[in-house]
């Protein structure tokens, strides 16, 4: 019981840490937002500031670090263009894992390939972004790494604004999604 008690206080701790940096980074705005999914938003989270303040950008990826090597098994990382690049190239370098990047479309010339790096028939590959609302945009990913033969099966976000459940979008995708902290989560938000 003592046990559970010290780990709810922690998560509590780092949520409020990682709301404390979204508003000191500017990362949390309020106004009349259109969301890549076309809806509309009262507030925009923009994680792709985090990484101009170092400090606040290395306790984020401290936290997501402790999480992964805490609740997933896997052999290299895959991030999301653009958003994801940042915090993907640190979360696989703390875990000394391969890095792949993983292109919006497959290169014109040369090899013509869709991902950089050699990804081998089977690899458990985490993917990782910076947030999500529905997880349509995750699709492309999640299908070009499986089409390379790449097993995804864990999806780490840092930010789940998604305000509902992510179950049908696990389950029709065979994903987990792994998150720090939801908008539920913020008291002027949720």
């Amino acid at each position: 019981m003592i046990l559970e008690k010290n780990k709810r206080k922690g998560n509590a701790y780092i949520k409020e840490i990682i709301i404390k940096i979204l508003k000191e980074t500017g990362a949390l705005k309020f106004g009349d937002f259109t969301l890549a999914s076309g809806e509309k938003s009262q507030y925009y989270i923009d994680l792709r500031v985090i990484p101009n303040f170092p400090e606040a950008f290395e306790k984020i990826v401290n936290f997501a670090v402790d999480y992964i090597k805490k609740n997933i098994d896997f052999e290299g990382v895959v991030a999301i263009p653009l958003a994801g690049i940042p915090f993907g190239t640190m979360i696989a370098n703390q875990l000394h894992k391969p890095f792949y990047i993983l292109r919006k479309e497959p290169k014109k010339h040369g090899l013509k390939k869709m991902v950089e790096g050699k990804i081998k028939k089977g690899q458990k590959i985490l993917l990782v972004d910076d947030l999500i609302s529905s997880g349509f945009s995750k699709l492309f990913a999640i299908n070009a790494l499986r089409e390379e033969g790449a097993k995804v099966k864990d999806l780490f976000i840092f930010v789940d604004r998604s305000m509902d459940n992510l179950a049908d979008f696990e389950k029709d995708h065979l994903i987990r999604v792994h998150s720090l902290i939801s908008v539920k989560d913020f008291h002027v938000i949720g």
